[in-house]
């Protein structure tokens, strides 16, 4: 499924973005309610080997209504909007990635054009970096940079020190995920605004010189990219039609494809497995699969969830490192609160709470 850009001047919309648009002919703009409470289980949310966790809520495109909800695993307390309790100020439009390196948290706000720079104890800015007409999509570390990712096909480089941009470079076609693995920065080139002719290669430069060394075919419209080891993983999302998504794992020596596994939008590494989801299967056990890298299996069968949790649209999935607690949001239909569920490495929830409008991206205090 996928939604057509109307004309060469309108803004620049990823797939998901275009489909929240089309959510808001559908929804009224303003939602009211209590929160549900969170529901911890016998395993609750403390001791999870962390203090706890951010949230970006990507909002809805144009609504200028993206915010940072913080749960605290001790109190078992949800605070909406962090980001403006603490400045006085919204946080933009359109969240599209969250991350953290070292004190310091990043957030990547596509339609308001900036990166937002956060102290990651208090979610204090630090730095608004503005990229004025360049809509930022994803961020990634090394060595002190800071590596962003734009739909006007640049790569853009950060110093983490000085907090100022240090280098501006050409990708390709509107490129998304990226990672920097054994000395190259990998980039996903989506072509995610010329549908139904998506892109369907990797650009590798070399992370020192920011020279292009390579470009690696992979499948249709290329999406996350991560590394593990001496392999990266990249998520081909196909055209949301006939053509699934899949995951493919590339040997960096080489830049070969070694493996690939089918039906797969979204995933995230962790101790040598690969947590994964297809949208396909909204609404159904079906939708969450763990695959081990050794051996090539689908570790507990063919579904991570094991107590029969509903989860009707997984929009992110992430990894605790500490304790391997494993957090999927769910968005629902885009339009209502979005849930963060937080499940045990057997498949087990442990606790649950309603966060913001569309969770994306979750960060670790």
């Amino acid at each position: 499924m996928h939604f057509k850009q109307q004309n060469s001047n309108a803004q620049k919309l990823s797939f998901r973005q275009q489909l929240i648009g089309l959510f808001i002919l559908f929804t009224t703009l303003f939602f009211t309610g209590c929160k549900p409470q969170p529901q911890p289980g016998p395993d609750g949310p403390i001791n999870a080997g962390t203090d706890g966790i951010y949230i970006l809520n990507e909002g809805l495109f144009q609504m200028n209504n993206c915010t940072l909800s913080y749960y605290d695993f001790e109190s078992q307390a949800l605070t909406d909007d962090i980001f403006t309790q603490v400045n006085n100020r919204g946080l933009g439009d359109t969240g599209n990635d969250l991350q953290r390196y070292g004190n310091k948290m990043y957030a990547v706000i596509n339609n308001s054009n900036r990166v937002e720079i956060m102290d990651v104890k208090t979610a204090k800015s630090l730095k608004a970096i503005s990229l004025t007409g360049k809509s930022p999509r994803h961020i990634a570390f090394y060595n002190g940079k800071a590596f962003v990712s734009c739909f006007d096909g640049d790569i853009v480089r950060i110093d983490t020190s000085t907090l100022d941009i240090d280098a501006t470079f050409y990708s390709g076609s509107n490129p998304e995920g990226l990672c920097v693995c054994n000395g190259k920065l990998y980039v996903a080139n989506s072509g995610g605004l010329n549908y139904p002719n998506y892109d369907n290669t990797l650009s590798v430069f070399d992370v020192n010189t920011l020279e292009m060394i390579d470009t690696v075919i992979v499948g249709k419209n290329p999406s996350k990219v991560c590394c593990d080891g001496n392999r990266i993983y990249v998520c081909c999302k196909g055209n949301y039609g006939d053509e699934a998504g899949r995951l493919l794992e590339i040997i960096t020596s080489t830049n070969e494809t070694y493996r690939t596994w089918n039906n797969i939008q979204n995933f995230t590494i962790f101790d040598g497995k690969a947590y994964v989801y297809d949208v396909r299967y909204k609404g159904t056990s079906d939708a969450i699969r763990v695959i081990n890298l050794h051996n090539d299996s689908y570790d507990q069968g063919d579904c991570f969830i094991k107590d029969g949790t509903h989860i009707q649209m997984p929009y992110s999935i992430t990894v605790n490192p500490i304790n391997g607690d494993v957090y999927i949001t769910d968005v629902h239909d885009f339009s209502v609160t979005g849930d963060v569920i937080c499940f045990n490495k057997e498949g087990q929830k442990k606790f649950t709470f309603s966060a913001g409008l569309n969770p994306n991206a979750i960060v670790f205090k």
